[in-house]
């Protein structure tokens, strides 16, 4: 069966939460000052800054902020490598 690009972009965005989630659990159970919390918890956060939309009636203000870590990375290539394999 084939799937679309939405199909594929639904994926990573629930790999990369799913990730980032798992991730920041890892980090709350090491401990404070070890290397691996420091690894797990670090995040690459890109972001859009605020399009502002004057409607006239109403201006509208929109902005996207992502917090990855080293899970969501990994999550993303686990779902790509699936995505391609059930092509």
């Amino acid at each position: 069966m084939k799937r679309g690009f939405w199909f594929f972009l639904g994926l990573l965005l629930l790999s990369a939460i799913i990730g980032s989630a798992v991730g920041e659990i890892i980090g709350l159970l090491l401990p404070v000052d070890s290397f691996a919390r420091q690894f797990f918890t670090v995040t690459a956060a890109p972001f859009f800054g605020p399009a502002e939309f004057d409607l006239i009636l109403a201006k509208i203000t929109f902005g996207v902020a992502l917090h990855l870590n080293l899970m969501a990375l990994f999550a993303m290539i686990i779902a790509t490598i699936y995505y391609l394999r059930t092509q």
